[in-house]
């Protein structure tokens, strides 16, 4: 589940909020997603948020399947409660000093997307200081994804990077304080909320509801449009049994994936054609192979490409077999033991 957590002045209308609730919706995930109006107090929008995560863990749901995402104010709210119940959050751009930055807003004003008018009492002010004075030290930094941007016109972003010093973080290269090129980031964001973890530098594992539609981007110009295999073959009902890995460039961009089958198999390895002969096909298929490990497998096999066998002989694979056809493209069987 994700529960999203705007700023102040914001609303569940925000672009941020629109385009976090539309790819769950595409995932088949909008009753795994909550984003409640939240009222100017401080004290009553964090209880009515931990209000909301409860709910949703009195169903069932495990604290580690649950991820806050916070903007701004709604940051430091995040913050609070992860501390609070052991959860991932996103930060973007949050809030640090929440009195000290909020105290210069006492007084009226208006939401930004309904225009609605609302008091910020001085009392407000109190409640961020016992809110702030309850969190102290970061736990399980692991937990946290923070992403900042330099050009933040209303927020220190090196403030936020000191305070998340040790979590995962994407520092932003200009943008603004309501990050307005999220779209770009959305991505990572997601993986993150729904999952996926960093197995290497530069590449997260998780599973097909994580990571899936950019995988399938790569897969798609790959094997459908560079190969000429079915989509409907290549797009198989086995990637929801899977654990997918995720290259990303330095911008977030994906740039390579791979799957691996509960029974050790490797596959779909894909790289974006600007990007081969850099490595990534080897970090993809490092992470794929150590998350067998970790599973406690004694070997690990796949069906490569007649061309890419010298790549997986590099990384220990050994041929067997025969000649085969898959998909109108020979292959052959090789293997490497763990």
């Amino acid at each position: 589940m994700i529960l999203y957590l705007h700023g102040f002045r914001s609303s569940p209308q925000s672009l941020k909020a629109h385009l976090l609730g539309q790819a769950m919706a595409q995932r088949g995930l909008s009753a795994h997603w909550a984003c409640p109006q939240l009222p100017a107090s401080p004290a009553a929008a964090m209880w009515l948020a931990l209000e909301c995560a409860q709910q949703a863990l009195a169903r069932g749901l495990d604290r580690a399947d649950l991820t806050i995402i916070g903007s701004s104010l709604g940051g430091f709210y995040a913050t609070w409660l992860a501390e609070r119940l052991g959860c991932r959050a996103v930060l973007l751009n949050p809030v640090v000093h929440a009195a000290r930055d909020l105290a210069t807003q006492v007084g009226s004003h208006r939401t930004f997307h309904d225009d609605e008018p609302f008091e910020f009492l001085p009392g407000y002010v109190t409640e961020l200081a016992q809110a702030e004075s309850a969190i102290g030290t970061l736990t399980d930094l692991e937990r946290y994804f923070l992403v900042a941007a330099t050009g933040d016109e209303v927020l220190d972003w090196r403030e936020m990077r000191t305070r998340f010093a040790g979590c995962r973080q994407r520092i932003i290269e200009g943008s603004d304080h309501g990050i307005s090129d999220f779209a770009v980031w959305l991505p990572e964001v997601l993986a993150f909320a729904l999952g996926a973890r960093v197995a290497a530098p530069g590449v997260e594992v998780g599973s097909w509801a994580a990571l899936g539609p950019e995988a399938t981007t790569i897969r798609t110009e790959v094997f459908v449009h560079e190969q000429h295999v079915s989509p409907e073959e290549e797009l198989d009902a086995l990637d929801d049994q899977c654990l997918h890995a995720l290259a990303r460039d330095e911008a977030g961009r994906p740039i390579g994936t791979g799957r691996l089958l509960p029974d050790g198999h490797i596959g779909r390895m894909a790289v974006d054609g600007a990007w081969r002969g850099r490595g990534v096909g080897s970090l993809v298929l490092q992470a794929l192979v150590g998350e067998a490990r970790r599973r406690g497998a004694g070997e690990v096999l796949l069906a490569a490409q007649l061309h890419a066998r010298p790549f997986y002989a590099r990384h220990g694979f050994v041929e067997e077999g025969d000649t085969f056809m898959d998909a109108g493209i020979p292959h052959r069987l090789m293997r490497r033991p763990l």
